[in-house]
């Protein structure tokens, strides 16, 4: 029988050329700062200067000795040879600090850059793994200020200073014998093929290392997460985090030396070609020197340059090396950077003028996360009114939330349109479409600033102190605010602000409701506000909804169906669609799903809130 041959993957090439790259790059920091290309390029002269008076030095001396007797003559030779490079080394000591600096300067521009990115990024790209990656990867391009992007400047300038000595100190030996010439140059070709093969190795398993680095930040992460250290020891969960990410790590640690023995191999070679290659000059050398072909000031010459031309010679192989490892990393970083817009940041269609209904339709829309085989939503078809109080219902995973994030335009469509006045949403700038939309999700951010600041989300001279009292007031927050001796000025986080205070569960969804009432849209958007409130504090959240969502389209989720009554409409989601919808009562009498699911619920409680028996 024939074995069936394993389809190697294709090559990843690189998205954009070397010379794109350097384009790229000089062009964006030429833009930030051009003082850090003039400053390298100052000092590429001294730096040769100085590489030029250290070979010739010995030389010029010893010369001096043979064939003058003047001392003074001597003297003053041998003072202005170290006082020449006394200057060039102030020089390029002055530059180098300021190179450092600047260093710092660009890897800080550039890592803003990539942060603006990120914070800009269509919400619905944060849940590819295909981005995640991408994130990871461009993070590394910048992620300290020596990183090869942050110094490509001073690694050009190494290199074309090494291309510039190799090529003028090439001229001194070919004058001892052009085919030493040869044999370095052909040298220098057996090395590079290597470096190449190990440059372009790295790069095509860069992405099975970025993810297994993910996954140790993550289980990292996890060990630093104060909330999970209650469940890591009630539940012994210490063992299998323990176990799964040592797993990732010897994972990590075999990949990480697979490429160190490869980055091995090639040094190895590096390394016997070098020895063969000096090792035959040194010893060429030797027999003209014995032969009286050459003085003693020149042995000395060309003995330092053939010591240094493997160091050159290195540097360029290290420096061409470097450079194509920052190209590569700056298309990492580039590729993130260019990541399209699915919606529309530009100038879009005026939004619907206040006082002016809004309705929004969904038609025939579908929804698949990436890389899932199964569609989450299918072929969904709703309209909201204007001032309408929808609720929607249904088993946890049935679709709820992903649903209102498409609503939102968190989310684009797989597949169908979603339209506000019988407009697509993508028709209006998404910014400004956000600024009509008010929403609470099941997970979401309070920063460690102080409460008002996190209602009003903004600075506390611009915070409406009316609006945000009478968000305080409809959220059921007042009580936890007259606790505080600062008020809504308190500060929130102790780990981070030494006065700060720490929110229960049900205080933290009272603060996200009266953000989401402070903001006053039009549309407002509760999903499960109430799942971490007690049986009174829900309670009192329903009798208020009615003035919350007063003049506001209102849309509400929640897994307890008996506080959806309140609601003008509910739909039911089961089998990726709507598969129900009306009135409590309307759905009561149907006898459907979600009749049964009502029964189901309502079966623990008699009218007066017991158990029954």
């Amino acid at each position: 029988m024939k074995k069936d041959k394993v389809k190697k993957e294709p090559k990843k090439k690189p998205l954009y050329s070397l010379g794109q790259n350097l384009v790229f790059y000089y062009k964006t920091l030429f833009s930030f700062k051009s003082k850090v290309i003039y400053m390298v390029i100052a000092g590429i002269p001294f730096s040769i200067l100085a590489t030029v008076i250290s070979m010739y030095t010995p030389k010029i001396i010893l010369d001096l000795l043979e064939f003058s007797d003047v001392f003074t003559e001597i003297a003053f030779v041998i003072i202005g040879i170290f006082a020449a490079k006394l200057l060039c080394d102030l020089v390029n000591n002055g530059i180098d600090a300021q190179k450092q600096q600047y260093d710092c300067d660009t890897w800080s521009y550039f890592s803003i850059l990539r942060e603006k990115k990120k914070l800009s990024l269509d919400y619905e790209y944060l849940e590819d793994p295909n981005i995640q990656t991408l994130n990871g990867k461009s993070n590394k391009a910048v992620n300290n200020n020596h990183t090869a992007t942050a110094t490509l400047p001073s690694t050009l300038s190494g290199l074309l200073i090494n291309i510039i000595c190799f090529i003028l100190f090439g001229g001194i030996l070919s004058t001892l014998n052009p085919l030493i010439i040869l044999i370095l140059m052909a040298t220098t070709f057996i090395n590079y093929l290597p470096q190449k093969w190990l440059r372009n190795y790295s790069h095509r398993t860069k992405d099975e290392r970025e993810i297994e680095s993910r996954r140790l930040r993550y289980f990292a992460f996890l060990s630093l997460n104060f909330d999970i250290a209650k469940d890591v020891r009630l539940f012994s969960m210490d063992k299998h985090l323990t176990e799964a990410s040592g797993m990732t790590a010897k994972k990590y640690k075999g990949l990480l030396f697979d490429l160190e023995n490869k980055s091995f191999f090639v040094s190895l070679v590096d390394f016997v070609v070098a020895l063969l290659r000096d090792g035959a000059a040194y010893v060429y050398l030797i027999w003209r020197a014995v032969e009286g072909d050459i003085s003693a000031g020149d042995f000395v010459l060309y003995f330092s340059a053939i010591s240094s031309f493997s160091s050159w010679f290195s540097g360029i192989l290290s420096g061409w090396s470097a450079i194509h490892n920052a190209s590569l990393q700056i298309c990492d970083y580039r590729e993130y950077l260019e990541i399209p817009d699915k919606f529309n940041h530009g100038k879009g269609i005026p939004l619907p003028a206040v006082g002016e209904p809004i309705e929004i339709h969904l038609k025939n829309v579908s929804f698949t996360y990436p890389k899932a085989e199964l569609p989450t939503l299918d072929n969904i078809n709703l309209t909201i009114h204007d001032g309408e109080k929808l609720a929607i219902v249904g088993l946890n995973g049935a679709g709820k939330t992903t649903l209102v994030k498409l609503i939102c335009g968190l989310y684009t469509p797989t597949f169908g349109k979603i339209l506000v006045n019988g407009h697509e949403i993508n028709e209006y700038n998404r910014e400004e479409y956000y600024s009509i939309i008010s929403a609470i999700f099941q997970f979401s951010s309070i920063l460690p600033i102080t409460i008002a600041e996190n209602i009003g989300v903004c600075d506390k001279e611009k915070i409406d102190r009316t609006k945000l009292d009478n968000a305080v007031r409809l959220s059921g927050f007042g009580k936890k605010i007259d606790s505080l001796s600062a008020g809504t000025d308190t500060t929130i986080d102790k780990s981070i602000n030494k006065d700060g205070t720490e929110l229960s569960g049900g205080e933290k969804q009272r603060l996200l409701l009266a953000r989401a009432i402070y903001k006053n849209a039009r549309i407002l958007i509760l999903d499960e506000p109430t799942s971490a409130l007690d049986p009174i504090a829900e309670s009192e959240m329903y009798r208020s909804y009615n003035e919350i969502s007063e003049n506001r389209t209102s849309v509400f989720i929640s897994h307890r169906l008996a506080s959806t009554r309140f609601c003008d409409r509910i739909i039911l989601i089961d089998g990726k669609t709507i598969a129900e919808q009306g009135t409590h009562d309307e759905l009561i009498k149907s006898g459907g799903i979600y009749a049964e699911l009502f029964e189901v619920q309502s079966h623990y409680y008699n009218e007066s809130g017991k158990e029954d028996a």
